[in-house]
């Protein structure tokens, strides 16, 4: 049976206002380009948020082309779905599924990619081995995760100042779980996948201030916010002080600009 509570999408719509204009928006452009989608194509975006590689993609298959995007979290689909509209001549279909046991048939799409999302599933292995199940063969897939903690600024300050206050941040490192070269090669040669390329690379998230990275985290971080909000109030001016400290040679002129590390991964089914 149905339920009749209406969804709470506030964090999802939080995520798409803060989150994805400064981490995920230069991460999907990058992750499009090096897919290089064309007309026609069926692309497929795996744990695809409120949509932001969809929005970049769509029209790059036109004409003729479509896309769906799938996530486990019936929120983003709902924001999603109320974001995005394809251009002429492109079908969107949006899925609230699980990236393991996914709703299509065997070589289905294209292309693949999946931005920041295989480092949550239950069992990476199984997620990259279901994606190569609907991939077409000689498809290609791109899929983005974050490297080493060290390697994204802002996020590793944040940490380190939640464990300084005896905070469990194990839900923020979670996000950086698949930082190791090797490791990911590994996990996609055992689904499967050959012509297995990774690459390094980095870009800048950018925020008006150090305060507002933490707010914008604390609102619309789904790993992170969990954490910030049990920071007791008295301690909350030291720890936006640890991390202001720890980010002061990032501020500039415009604010502040936070090194991002991730790692491409670039494999065929």
């Amino acid at each position: 049976m149905e339920s009749n509570t209406p969804l709470d999408t506030t964090a999802a719509e939080a995520y798409e206002q803060f989150i994805v204009p400064a981490l995920n928006a230069p991460l999907a452009a990058d992750a499009v380009e090096l897919a290089a989608p064309r007309p026609g194509e069926r692309l497929l975006d795996v744990a695809c948020g409120t949509g932001i590689v969809v929005r970049i993609a769509a029209p790059r298959v036109a004409p003729g082309g479509s896309i769906a995007g799938l996530d486990i979290d019936p929120a983003m689909i709902a924001v999603a779905r109320s974001l995005v509209r394809g251009p002429d001549g492109v079908t969107l279909h949006w899925h609230c599924a699980s990236a393991q046991d996914m709703p299509f048939a065997s070589a289905t799409f294209d292309v693949a990619l999946c931005l920041q999302g295989l480092q949550y599933l239950p069992s990476c292995v199984a997620g990259l081995a279901e994606i190569r199940r609907v991939m077409k063969p000689g498809g290609r897939l791109v899929a983005l995760v974050w490297s080493s903690l060290e390697d994204c600024k802002g996020q590793h300050a944040l940490a380190r100042a939640l464990e300084r206050r005896n905070v469990d941040a194990a839900a923020i490192l979670k996000a950086y779980s698949l930082g190791d070269s090797d490791g990911i090669r590994a996990l996609a040669a055992e689904a499967g996948f050959r012509d297995v390329e990774i690459r390094a690379s980095y870009t800048t998230a950018r925020f008006a201030s150090v305060k507002h990275f933490v707010e914008a985290f604390a609102a619309g971080s789904l790993s992170s916010r969990a954490a910030i909000s049990k920071v007791p109030e008295h301690q909350r001016s030291g720890f936006l002080e640890d991390i202001d400290r720890a980010l002061r040679q990032y501020e500039d002129g415009n604010g502040v600009a936070l090194p991002l590390g991730y790692l491409v991964m670039i494999a065929r089914p």
